[in-house]
């Protein structure tokens, strides 16, 4: 998710959805009102979540056929020998402070545009603001 700002007001005027971009062209929004200068841009940073799971272990094995049955000889099956642990990717999540209001912007629980983006003093966002009606 990329979010497009005034850095003068906070006022959120555009946001690009999605985790990754492949066309830069279409990462920039603007609005006549906001000058290029006081436009700020914010990507959210993502993380990926991990869950462990359990693998099985297989081998391989001689199975010795009837005794009586001499034409077709012996047969080789698979078995679960044990299992291992091993973390694979479950999702991502934003790796902010202020992650679970993004989720509910991605969700659509929260509308963007009802919030302003909070800015510390390097004009950096860290969370957002609620704007009064």
């Amino acid at each position: 998710m990329i979010i497009f700002f005034d850095k003068k007001t906070g006022d959120i005027f555009g946001v690009v959805e999605g985790r990754v971009h492949n066309y830069p062209e279409k990462e920039e929004i603007t609005v006549s009102n906001v000058s290029k200068k006081d436009t700020g841009k914010y990507h959210v940073p993502f993380k990926t979540i991990l869950k462990e799971v359990k693998i099985p272990i297989k081998k391989w094995f001689l199975v010795k056929k009837d005794k009586k049955d001499t034409e077709n000889g012996d047969e080789v099956e698979e078995r679960t020998v044990g299992y291992k642990k091993e973390t694979q990717p479950n999702g991502m999540v934003p790796d902010v402070k202020f992650a679970s209001i993004i989720l509910e912007f991605e969700a659509g629980t929260k509308n963007i545009y009802d919030y302003r983006v909070r800015l510390d003093k390097n004009k950096k966002v860290i969370g957002f603001i609620k704007k009064k009606k």
